[in-house]
């Protein structure tokens, strides 16, 4: 079941950098679905099965590195700083874990005793009397452990939902598709998306897909009454048609059009499914989609939200796994539909 898949996917460690453990475990899952898979010299997972015909390919693309920060400094507690797009308004008091290289190191970042204000720019990392197995630029991740937020394990609180949802719907969409597609498949783990899509720009450079869907989560603003409220999160399935960003830190200036006939292709498999589904646009959201459209607008490429998210890249994230099911289901159509594709 994909909920129980994502679960064991958001505790496996992948800093920015780091993603390694995930790439292992999503190489074991889906070993018996692909015909065949490397790792290449950045560090995506890229999987690949062929189709009838195999004159043109779809990239089917979910990242599998997390919001993350870095050692910066080691004396009596440990100094660091963040990578990604992180609030240090949420950090005071958060569990974190050190990657060290003989061990991972349990941490907790300091907080205040008493009531009063702190210069949230002067965070430490509390390591107790370890500071020794602790290096600078070691890799550190949010530890706290997910938690389901009702009965039927639907809704999940945790860390990394960014965009480990994204990984189960690759491994859970290989399993499913029995019947050899027409066109080749690639499904991708791809590194460093948080820190302005790495991976993505070198899988690029090596191979030049058809066709590219981006399957990542969005903002789920449902919790605040802003314009942001496109994408509910108990509904969060859709594509977005048009991002800009600004030229800001960490992500570079970027504009991307989202193919049009890949987001129609979707929300016609969706309606075929009677699967709620969204379009939206963003001025200010960066994605692997992002890259693909900057690296060659020729690709046809489109960013697929596969589920939507409350409280984005803080410590304890919040979305209802149900549309990860229901992603897996459009996508599985909307492949059957492509196959009819002649160019």
């Amino acid at each position: 079941m994909i909920n129980e898949l994502v679960y064991e996917l958001v505790q496996i460690p992948g800093p920015i950098g780091f993603e390694g453990r995930v790439a292992k475990r999503l190489q074991a899952l889906l070993k018996d679905h692909v015909d065949e898979m490397h790792i290449d010299k950045i560090g995506n997972l890229i999987a690949r099965k062929k189709g009838t015909e195999g004159k043109r390919s779809l990239a089917l693309v979910a990242h599998m590195d997390q919001v993350s920060m870095v050692v910066q400094k080691v004396d009596e507690f440990v100094w660091f700083d963040k990578l990604g797009w992180i609030d240090f308004g949420n950090l005071p008091g958060t569990p974190v874990l050190i990657l060290g290289a003989e061990r991972d190191i349990p941490g907790v970042i300091g907080a205040t005793s008493t009531v009063g204000r702190r210069d949230l720019g002067a965070l430490w990392i509390d390591v107790g009397d370890r500071q020794e197995l602790v290096s600078v630029g070691d890799p550190i991740i949010y530890d706290y452990p997910p938690r389901w937020l009702d009965d039927n394990k639907t809704i999940l609180a945790s860390h990394s939902i960014d965009d480990r949802v994204g990984c189960a719907v690759l491994v859970e969409l290989a399993r499913r598709l029995t019947k050899q597609p027409r066109h080749d498949i690639y499904f991708v783990g791809s590194v460093q998306e948080e820190i302005g899509s790495q991976g993505v720009k070198h899988f690029l450079r090596e191979i030049t897909p058809d066709w590219f869907i981006a399957l990542d989560t969005g903002f789920a603003q449902d919790a605040v009454p802003d314009i942001q409220r496109t994408v509910p999160m108990r509904t969060g399935l859709g594509v977005r048609r048009l991002a800009f960003v600004q030229p800001t830190t960490p992500y570079p200036a970027a504009v991307n059009f989202a193919s049009p006939r890949l987001n129609q292709l979707l929300k016609d498999a969706a309606g075929k499914l009677n699967v709620p589904f969204h379009v939206d646009v963003s001025t200010g959201i960066w994605s692997d989609h992002s890259i693909a459209y900057e690296v060659n607008p020729d690709i046809e490429s489109t960013f697929m939200f596969v589920s939507a998210r409350r409280y984005s890249h803080s410590p304890t994230e919040v979305a209802d796994l149900s549309n990860a099911e229901r992603a897996v289901d459009v996508l599985q159509q909307a492949i059957a539909d492509m196959d009819s594709w002649d160019k």
